[in-house]
């Protein structure tokens, strides 16, 4: 028995094809390979030259210091870790605008924890250039992309990509392209109200159906309880909105040239409760859409034509959209957020 164990080789003089955990090498050239260390994340060992990484992070230089081997870090995924030191080491490296946005979050996360401030700055340089651009790829993109690229703007407290990827989002949200459930999971636990109220808007607008037969609206929803009671909050506070909605319109100033304002408010009002009184494919709850669509309608109404002046006209059209705005900017009230 003593001699079988004594020909077993020794744990540190196994081969890369003996090993379970692969190695993955990333050196850099211009040194001797002797001057290299361990790295493990995860389940893989990279092999890598330790000068670039020390002479562009602080936290690099007191962790390469160490004499563990291999030296094991956590907090990212290896595929992360792989990606950042491909641009630790790449000369030169690429124009950001040519790498994969996912790519380059894998780099900022990693360049973040570990204070590399050269790739810190060339990742999010390539990202904020992608999201802005004309044929930005957020256009197409799914749900999962935007929750991490909020929270990578959150990391880096860059408040105007935060802002653009939110109003990005919300756009793919109220065109019905991508579910709110995800922006709502997210907004909430960051507190990105105008994000969050918004995407509870059109979950609302989503399950009132629901609500209307009386069916509940949690069966394989990812909300918690405490958000379901804000849907519903909303849901009563949006429909007694559009409620007071139709029994008076907005109300709109004279126009300076007018002379028959009387006139025009009672042609106004007239042709208002016409409309709102029509059956309508728009939720009832959905007091954003049904303002826009009565918008539209009136300013096009024969009838309106003739019996109001155009100042006083242009004047109560404005009223609609001022109306409309001031619901989408106070919808946290509705919600009770």
């Amino acid at each position: 028995m003593v001699a079988a164990r004594d020909q077993r080789p020794a744990p540190y003089s196994m081969t890369t094809s003996q090993c379970s955990i692969p190695i993955r090498r990333i050196i850099n050239f211009d040194s001797g390979e002797d001057d290299v260390c361990i790295i493990r994340v995860q389940n893989m060992r990279f092999k890598v030259n330790p000068c670039v990484l020390q002479a562009g992070s602080p936290i690099f230089k007191n962790i390469l210091e160490s004499r563990e081997s291999p030296i094991v870090l956590s907090g990212h995924t290896a595929s992360q870790f792989r990606a950042f030191l491909s641009a630790v080491y790449a000369r030169p490296l690429p124009s950001a605008k040519t790498v994969e946005v996912a790519r380059l979050c894998s780099i900022a996360e990693v360049a973040l924890k570990y204070d590399f401030n050269s790739l810190k700055m060339w990742s999010m340089e390539g990202i904020k250039t992608q999201v802005n651009a004309p044929n930005t790829l957020l256009r197409t993109a799914p749900s999962e992309t935007f929750v991490r690229l909020i929270r990578l703007a959150l990391l880096y407290r860059d408040v105007d990509l935060s802002r653009s990827v939110q109003l990005k989002w919300l756009t793919r949200i109220h065109w019905h392209d991508l579910p709110p459930a995800p922006a709502i999971v997210v907004a909430d636990a960051y507190d990105l109200r105008h994000l969050l109220c918004h995407a509870y808007y059109v979950h609302l607008v989503n399950v009132s159906p629901r609500i209307v037969r009386g069916e509940p609206i949690d069966t394989d929803s990812p909300l918690t309880p405490t958000q379901n009671l804000h849907v519903f909050c909303g849901y009563h506070s949006l429909l007694a909105s559009w409620k007071q909605l139709q029994e008076a319109p907005p109300a709109f100033a004279q126009d300076e040239e007018c002379r028959t304002h009387v006139r025009c408010e009672v042609a106004w009002k007239a042709r208002w409760a016409l409309e709102t009184g029509r059956s309508s494919a728009f939720s009832p709850v959905d007091v954003l859409c049904r303002l826009l669509f009565m918008e539209r309608h009136l300013e096009a109404d024969e009838v309106l034509k003739d019996c109001m002046g155009d100042g006083c006209r242009r004047e109560a059209l404005d009223a609609i959209a001022k109306k409309r705005a001031e619901i989408s900017e106070n919808l946290h009230h509705h919600f009770d957020l």
